[in-house]
């Protein structure tokens, strides 16, 4: 089949299916997504593809470790993975994922390891920021390419992710507007280890230091649990009154709870928009929330990975930032935005 059977069949124009084909974008996801399946249907292999494929003579193995066990936000990080995925099993392209609890370094390097011996040709990663870590990633002949947390390692085509430090100065620039007369505010992250973690509380504490009358009176740290936030939360209501709490990572659910049984007057701001944090903005619990893209995370990331092995293309840029984005009660989301994003990307 060709391009142009392939855009009768659609019903659109050839010059459409090219942009849908190469990653042009200026598609509606709807004509975008029925071209894929058309694609897909028909076994269309466009030819810098097939090229590359015929050259390498295998089948292209991406191994992925994500820590995404007990946290909701990464159910669209995936959906993200997978569908780029989908789209890319016509050209050779399969993959191994390995999900993990919580931030061990210890689990990561096994994870690693077990990849490797199942031969991936590339690795995609959210790495921990340890010397054993750092150490394993560079001595790695494969390209990587970090997504959601970052990494200086020398082999790495690219990171894909939150700017982590703005998505902590827009919630310092919310609790501001949320505390005008001045108070104490607490925050909770997932992990000091994590450099995101720290990134996004630095630029909330920046942002507030504007402020001499609103006071950071602790930061907790919760491992992305939700039974260890929503214990560490109770623990803080217990002996102080913060005017409001600010968590930076997941185990909100656990630290939501805590707030409301103890029945105190706290505002909420929190990251991300999984179900129970939609509830909650709806229901006026949570004041706001930072969402980050991640279906475009999880999507953006693979494209990237398996460019680079197919063919050799580097993205234009090496540091690719997702939009922090500012959601308040009323605000009108749609998941189809995170699928327009992918089609205007010109990575």
């Amino acid at each position: 089949m060709t391009i142009t059977e392939i855009a009768k069949k659609a019903g659109t124009s050839r010059g459409t299916v090219d942009r849908v084909i190469n990653g042009r974008g200026k598609v509606r996801p709807e004509l975008e997504a029925k071209i894929r399946q058309i694609i897909k249907e028909e076994n269309y292999r466009p030819n810098r593809l097939a090229r590359a494929l015929i050259n390498s003579r295998r089948r292209i193995h991406i191994g992925v470790v994500i820590h995404s066990i007990g946290n909701p936000f990464f159910h669209d990080v995936l959906k993200g993975i997978n569908q780029r995925m989908e789209w890319l099993e016509p050209y050779g392209a399969i993959k191994t994922i390995i999900e993990l609890r919580g931030y061990h370094p210890e689990e990561q390097i096994k994870a690693v390891y077990q990849l490797l011996e199942q031969g991936i040709d590339g690795l995609l990663i959210m790495p921990l920021d340890t010397p054993e870590i750092r150490k394993l990633l560079n001595s790695l002949t494969i390209p990587v390419v970090t997504f959601n947390l970052d990494l200086a390692i020398e082999n790495k085509i690219a990171f894909v992710g939150c700017d982590y430090y703005n998505s902590g100065a827009l919630s310092g620039d919310l609790a501001s507007l949320l505390l005008r007369q001045g108070g104490k505010v607490a925050a909770v992250i997932g992990s000091f280890e994590i450099a995101g973690h720290l990134q996004r509380f630095r630029g909330f504490s920046d942002s507030l230091k504007n402020f001499p009358d609103i006071e950071i009176i602790a930061v907790l740290e919760n491992q992305d649990d939700e039974e260890k936030s929503y214990t560490a939360v109770r623990k803080l209501l217990q002996k102080q009154s913060p005017d409001l709490i600010y968590f930076g990572a997941a185990g909100i659910a656990g630290g939501i709870q805590a707030v409301l049984d103890s029945k105190k007057p706290v505002h909420m701001i929190t990251v991300d928009e999984t179900t129970l944090v939609r509830k909650y903005l709806e229901e006026g619990v949570i004041s706001a929330t930072i969402t980050q893209q991640p279906f475009l995370q999880g999507n953006i990331s693979i494209k990237i990975l398996f460019d680079y092995i197919a063919d050799n293309i580097i993205p234009k840029e090496r540091y690719c930032y997702t939009e922090n984005q500012v959601l308040l009660k009323h605000s009108k989301t749609s998941k189809s935005h995170d699928l327009y994003s992918v089609m205007q990307a010109t990575i």
